[in-house]
C-alpha cells in the first residue's frame, strides 16, 4: 500500500527537525593532534603555531604511552633533545606533564588533570 501524501510529507519534515548525529571523531593520530592542537589554543592560549604543533605531538605521544624520556618525547615532536626539553618545560609550567628522574634519564608523563581534559578531546564532546 502506498504511503499517503500527508504521512509521507509529516515523515520528511521530522527528518528535518531531527538530523542523524554526526559521525564519531576519527581517532587517527593525525586528527588527534590536530584536535589537541586546537584545544591547546583555546583552553591555554599557544598562540605560536610551531610550538602548538610540537606540544600537540608531545601530548599525543604521552597520550600513545603514559611514560616518555625526553630522547622519546624529542623523536616524537620532531626536535632535537634541547628542544623537546624546552617544550617539554613549557607544558610543565602549564601543569600538563610531570616529570620523575630515574637513574640518568627524566621521564615525562601526563598530569591527572591533563588526562582529564584530554580525554574528552580526544573522544569527544558527548552528543
Amino acid at each position: 500500500m502506498a504511503e499517503k501524501l500527508s504521512d509521507a510529507f509529516a515523515r520528511r519534515l521530522a527528518e528535518r527537525d531531527n538530523p542523524p548525529p554526526p559521525p564519531p571523531l576519527s581517532q587517527e593520530p593525525a586528527a588527534v593532534q590536530a584536535r589537541v592542537a586546537a584545544w591547546l589554543l583555546a583552553t591555554h592560549n599557544v598562540r605560536d603555531q610551531r610550538a602548538r604543533l610540537r606540544q600537540s605531538r608531545m601530548l599525543l605521544a604521552l597520550i600513545q604511552h603514559p611514560e616518555r624520556t625526553t630522547a622519546a618525547l624529542a623523536e616524537a615532536a620532531a626536535l632535537g633533545v634541547r628542544g623537546a626539553a624546552r617544550t617539554a618545560g613549557h607544558l610543565h609550567a602549564r601543569r600538563l606533564v610531570d616529570w620523575e628522574e630515574r637513574g640518568l634519564c627524566r621521564y615525562w608523563r601526563l598530569t591527572r588533570p591533563a588526562e582529564d581534559a584530554l580525554l574528552l578531546v580526544v573522544v569527544g564532546p558527548a552528543v
